[in-house]
This record gives structure tokens, sequence and C-alpha cells, in this order.
């Protein structure tokens, strides 16, 4: 342990980790390696910002230069570092790559990644004269199906903001903490109905952080008492309690955006008119 400690010292002086068995090569960005005697899967978890895009891969997001979809269905995508080598990136772990680096400032500029496929519901990308980082919605879900109608839906009322989806909440911490405040999601919506301790922990650790808390956070859960009053605990924005039947999910966000995006006031922000009232 005493050598695995200081060689993770400045993770922002390795580029990537490639595992071999029980052991796995740290490389670093002068060119210098060194070998630990751990597995890769144990120094993904001391390296919560890294990018697992293989079983035998580990990369530093910030030395990413390009990341290309896979040519055909059924092979390897492929992430390309700004030293000019290249790994596979499997096809299970396609859309948690993709997620994992829309949010980052680095090599790969923004309009490369709003080309990403794999980003449910991304809507058109900005022009070359945009002055500005473009405003984005940001829905952490389980439910890819929805995820597609809230993205046409917001296409639709508000196209002046890129829709983002994902199923992994655990990484937004880390990777919001790695771009300005002017790139920060114009809204969160986190579905907590189904992964609910995981999206519990990502409010928590948002919000108490002195710059992410400012974030405008919606928390979806069951209709249980303990679960709303445990959302206001930890400081979302606003609980909203979801009942089958009632109205449908797609339904329930647009009236979340039509409330946080054109009535709620918030620091900074202009609002933008829909395209059609909400019925």
């Amino acid at each position: 342990m005493s050598v695995i400690k200081p060689a993770l010292q400045y993770p922002e002086l390795i580029t990537h980790l490639s595992g071999a068995n029980n052991y796995c090569w740290l490389h670093f960005r002068n060119g210098e390696k060194k070998l630990l005697a751990k597995p890769i899967s144990y120094l993904e978890c001391e390296l919560p910002g890294f990018i697992r895009a293989h079983k035998t891969v580990l990369i530093n997001p910030e030395y990413v230069k390009s990341l290309h979809q896979p040519p055909r269905q059924k092979m390897a995508g492929e992430i390309q570092l700004n030293n000019g080598l290249s790994f596979p990136v499997s096809r299970r772990r396609w859309n948690q790559v993709v997620d994992a680096l829309a949010y980052r400032i680095s090599p790969i500029s923004s309009k490369n990644v709003a080309d990403f496929p794999g980003s449910a519901g991304s809507s058109t990308t900005p022009g070359p004269d945009a002055a500005m980082p473009e405003k984005s919605i940001l829905l952490v879900t389980d439910d890819e199906a929805s995820a597609l109608s809230v993205g046409q839906t917001i296409e639709k009322k508000w196209p002046i903001y890129r829709f983002h989806s994902t199923s992994q909440a655990n990484h937004l911490p880390d990777l919001l903490m790695g771009v300005s405040e002017e790139e920060y999601p114009a809204l969160l919506i986190l579905d907590a109905r189904t992964t609910t301790l995981e999206r519990l922990h990502t409010l928590q650790k948002l919000k108490q952080h002195p710059q992410l808390c400012r974030l405008p956070i919606i928390l979806l859960v069951s209709p249980t008492d303990s679960l709303v009053t445990d959302g206001y605990r930890r400081q979302a924005n606003s609980v909203i309690s979801l009942q089958d039947g009632y109205i449908t999910f797609a339904q329930t966000i647009e009236r979340v955006c039509q409330f946080w995006l054109l009535t709620a006031a918030l620091p900074g922000v202009t609002k933008p008119a829909a395209t059609d009232e909400v019925k």
C-alpha cells in the first residue's frame, strides 16, 4: 500500500492505466511508466474521475483527444489520446464513456461531444458564431424510452437547450467540478424511483460543494413520505412524487421545465420563450 498511494498522489500527471491480470501499468504524460501490483479494478476505485473504456484500460479524460463510434454494429468504438495512442471502447461501456465525456473541458470541443452517439435526445449543434457555452438540461434516469420522449419534447419546446441523459450518477460531481460554471447544466433532474441510493448520494455530494450547490436539482421519487423528506433533507430544490397512472413521465418533466426554465428566477439566467404553451 505504501507504493500505491504515492504513485496516485498526482493523478493529473497520469494519462492512462493498462491492466494485465493482477498488475497494472501507470503511464505518465512525460512518457514514464510504473508497474503496480494491483488489478485495474482496484485502481479504478482509487481514481473515480478516470474512465474505464475497456476491461484492460483506464483513461484520464483530460488527455482525451477524440472519440469514434463503432464502425459497425457489434464492433468496438475507439478513444484517442492527445499523445497519439488509441484504445478500444467496448460496446457495453460505450454509453458510459460518452456520458463521462459530456461535461469535460479537454481537447474535445463541445461541438464534438455533442455529436457523440449515445447521448439520448441530443438536440441541434450550436452555430459556429456561438460565443457562450450552450445551455443544457441533464436527466439521470434508468428509463431509456422515457428519456427519449423527454428529449423530443425539450427539442420542440426549448430548442435553445441541449438535452442529455445518462443512467449513471456517481461520476457527475467529479465531472462537473472539472468544467467552468458557465457550462453547468441549467437544470439537473435525478430520477430516484429505481436507483434511489445512488441518486440520493449524488444529490448530497452536489449540494455539499460550494459551487455545484447552486445547480437547480429536481429529485423524482416514488410516492412515499420518507423519500420526499429525505430528498429535501439533502437539499433538493424540488422533490416530485410520481404516481403511476397520473400523468406520464414526459409530461412531468415538461411541467418541471416549464417552471424552472420560464418561471423560476435564477441568478444570471435569461429566460427563453417556449414555442408552445403547456397544456
